[in-house]
Order: structure tokens, then C-alpha cells, then sequence
């Protein structure tokens, strides 16, 4: 009889651990212990998986299938999942009332900048608490223009979390360094974030966000796609620069020095 359980318990194993592999491939292989219940699994068959190595608790109520652990954002994706548990990622990416990641979490997730997130940000437009000391919850409206989706993530637009870190009174060293990663791809455009640090400006003692971006790409430098296109390609740049015939020629002719 206890062979025969056990050989039920294993066939119970196997099938739950299919039915979660067919569900979480927008999820990179994450579970949340609420989805789980959704799919008919329930918490003692999650404890038994993690027992025998079939699962891996990351995270209080959300757990990793094998293979996963290659998963660059796990840790963050993992953060977010736990933040409306009952929901899958696909569920949620268009939802502007779901949290995203935001903030220095959020510069992380998109590749720009030098700043290391000590805890998790995510900004939500309703008041939201947790006990994960990790988490860190803001409260503040998110219209559909400043969410985007990274790697299946909710998480807000460059120019929303480069404007959230300049309302943050993040350094200006840092934020120009965020700013010229940003001018380096092909997720935000110099006078969209420009538009979006215009709030700002005085704090860091600009009248304008232009005069600001300009100011911090002056602190950072240039991204190195930019100094690529002067280097190789000035022919085709500095004729749409809108300057006279003899500056052109003069700025021509020294771009073309620099290479000799």
C-alpha cells in the first residue's frame, strides 16, 4: 500500500510540475503560490516539489522551476510577480493599476545608468503596503504612456524613470550618466526626456529640461553611438545640423582632422 501512495504521489509530482512548465513561459519559469492555486495545485503539493528539488522557493510565495535560474531578471521579475500574486505576467502588462517596476529598479531593468538598486521600487497608482523588506512601494498616477514592457516586466518608460530619479533628487553625476545611456537606445529620444525633466529643472539649476539634458550630457559626454556617427559618418550628421555653410565646412573639416 505504501509503495502504491508513493507511486501516486510521484505520478501527482510529475503532472503538477507539467501543468506549471505549460503556464509560466511568459514568466520565465516563475510561480506564484495564488497562480499555482489557479491551475489546481495546491500548497502541500508545492511543498513536496520543493522538497525533492522539483521547485525552488525564491522568494516568499514564489517559486523557480529548473532552468530558470538562467533568467537575468529573475530576481526583479520575482519582486513583481509577488506584487499581485493572483495574476500571470500577460495578465497584467497593460494594466496601469498593477505595479511596475519603477525608479532605480526600473533604470536596472531598461540597461542605463550606474545605479544599483538597494531594494525593489515599484510605483503604483493606489496605496500599496508589504512586509518584504526588499520592496519598496510609491504611490503616484501611471498613465498607459509611462509603462512599458521589458523582458515580460511591467515597468515605467525611460523618460518616466529617468523624471522619477530627477524627483528623487538623485546626484547629478548619476543622472547624467542614466540620461546618456538612455541617448545611447532606442527606447527614448533626447527631447522626450527633456519634456519629462522639465518639473526639475530648477532643482538642478537649469531653466529648462533642454538646457538640463544638455548640461548632463556635458557631465556624462556623449554616448558612444553618437561619437561613432562623428567619427564614421559626418557627411550624413552634420548637414542636418541646420548651421551656415561655413561652420559646416569648418566643423566638416575638423571632424575629418580628428581621424587623421
Amino acid at each position: 500500500m505504501d509503495v502504491a501512495n508513493a507511486a501516486r504521489g510521484r505520478m501527482r509530482t510529475a503532472d503538477a510540475l507539467r501543468t506549471l512548465s505549460s503556464a509560466t513561459g511568459s514568466q520565465r519559469g516563475l510561480i506564484t503560490t495564488a497562480q499555482a492555486s489557479r491551475l489546481g495545485i495546491d500548497r502541500t503539493t508545492l511543498t513536496r516539489l520543493t522538497a525533492s528539488d522539483g521547485l525552488v522557493r525564491i522568494r516568499h510565495g514564489v517559486y523557480a522551476l529548473p532552468g530558470s535560474e538562467s533568467d537575468l531578471h529573475q530576481d526583479v521579475r520575482g519582486a513583481w510577480l509577488s506584487t499581485d500574486p493572483g495574476r500571470f505576467a500577460d495578465e497584467r502588462v497593460d494594466d496601469p493599476d498593477s505595479p511596475a517596476v519603477s525608479h532605480t529598479s526600473a533604470a536596472a531593468l531598461h540597461g542605463i545608468g550606474e545605479l544599483i538598486p538597494s531594494r525593489h521600487s515599484l510605483t503604483a497608482p493606489t496605496r500599496k503596503q508589504t512586509r518584504q523588506p526588499d520592496i519598496r512601494y510609491r504611490q503616484a498616477p501611471l498613465t498607459d504612456s509611462d509603462v512599458t514592457v521589458v523582458d515580460g516586466i511591467s515597468v515605467t518608460t525611460v523618460p518616466r524613470t529617468i523624471a522619477d530619479l530627477a524627483a528623487d533628487h538623485t546626484d547629478v553625476e548619476h543622472l547624467a550618466a542614466t540620461v546618456r545611456d538612455a541617448a545611447g537606445t532606442s527606447q527614448a529620444d533626447l527631447e522626450e526626456i527633456a519634456v519629462a525633466l522639465e518639473p526639475y529643472t530648477s532643482a538642478y539649476g537649469h531653466k529648462t529640461g533642454a538646457d538640463l539634458v544638455a548640461a548632463l550630457l556635458t557631465i556624462a559626454g556623449p554616448p558612444s553611438a553618437a561619437l561613432q556617427t562623428i567619427r564614421y559618418a559626418p557627411a550624413t550628421l552634420i548637414p542636418q545640423m541646420g548651421l551656415d555653410e561655413a561652420t559646416t565646412r569648418r566643423l566638416t573639416a575638423a571632424v575629418h582632422g580628428m581621424g587623421a
